[in-house]
């Protein structure tokens, strides 16, 4: 998913995956929430592109928030032309473009990626800790540096087998469920652009466009406007990345309405125990609008924590 950012993260993610601080990694788009892919774009972020996102400015990245996550440590400014990295951690709810998809008991999130020049992969995966949630986001994308502004294109193919188990068990149930069904598989192309050119700030602006929609019935996208920072507190070790957002609904979430989605905002500090490894802890609140209420979602709030390593 496009949670995210991180897509990014991009989580589109910021930068669709969460600011990936100090670069260009630094445009979370989800957190990414982000999250998931481009969504999970902070899946934080997020999930969905955490990864994906962490190309763009060519830095060692460590992939933090939630809707899958777009989180660089600042510490990490070396060019290295290629590098992988896994984050995994807790989330105490997995909300995605707004939508709640765990209740309060939470999942666990692990997100692996690699990446060469300016084009990465990322693989996220969550599980419902008290439900049952499951979901995978493949993506790839490739960042484009256009003097003041970056571009980045990307893919991400989101699997939510759960959904498919609970169709069937609809069908058996009452056939007139059949109008209700989900897609189990989300074929998701996204666009992110941004620029890194201001200091502590990254502005971004991500579209997804899912061609069959998990969500609805149909194909529909989301379109998100984004503001990733990035706060030294300590030295080289310890920053705070805060984060706001506004979401746009065009069929993505419900094809009830189209227009306002959510407005959402969160930190997450992250705290580089040694050039590789780091651990992060963050909290986030969702408002609902227009196209969340046609769908009986209200505002959210909730919190993820976790380690990342990066080589």
């Amino acid at each position: 998913m496009v949670d995210s950012c991180n897509p990014l993260a991009f989580h589109p993610a910021r930068n669709m995956k969460k600011v990936i601080l100090s670069s260009i990694a630094t445009i979370a788009l989800a957190h990414i929430a982000a999250a998931h892919g481009p969504g999970h774009m902070h899946r934080n972020q997020q999930p969905e592109i955490n990864a994906a996102l962490d190309t763009g400015a060519q830095t060692s990245s460590t992939p933090g928030q939630s809707e899958k996550s777009f989180d660089t440590p600042a510490i990490q400014e070396t060019e290295d032309i290629w590098g992988a990295s896994i984050s995994t951690g807790f989330e105490s709810r997995h909300v995605h473009y707004g939508v709640d998809e765990t209740g309060n008991t939470g999942a666990w999130t692990t997100e692996v990626g690699a990446w060469y020049g300016d084009l990465s992969v990322n693989v996220w995966s969550g599980f419902g800790l008290g439900s049952e949630f499951q979901e995978w986001d493949f993506t790839a994308a490739y960042n484009f540096d256009l003097g003041p502004v970056f571009l980045l294109p990307g893919y991400n193919l989101r699997y939510t087998p759960e959904i498919e188990e609970a169709h069937h068990h609809e069908e058996e149930e009452e056939d007139h469920h059949e109008e209700h069904s989900h897609n189990t598989y989300g074929n998701e192309a996204f666009v992110v652009l941004g620029t890194n050119q201001i200091p502590y700030v990254t502005p971004s602006v991500a579209w997804i466009w899912d061609f069959n929609n998990t969500n609805a019935n149909s194909a529909g996208s989301f379109l998100e406007f984004r503001l990733d920072g990035d706060i030294p507190l300590y030295k080289d070790i310890l920053s705070l990345q805060p984060y706001t957002l506004l979401g746009i609904n065009f069929g993505y979430n419900t094809e009830e309405y189209d227009g306002w989605n959510n407005f959402q905002f969160g930190t997450e500090a992250t705290w580089q125990l040694t050039p590789s490894i780091a651990i992060f802890g963050g909290l986030n609140y969702s408002i609902a609008m227009d196209a969340l209420d046609t769908i009986g979602q209200g505002n959210v709030f909730w919190a993820n924590a976790g380690i990342s390593f990066t080589y």
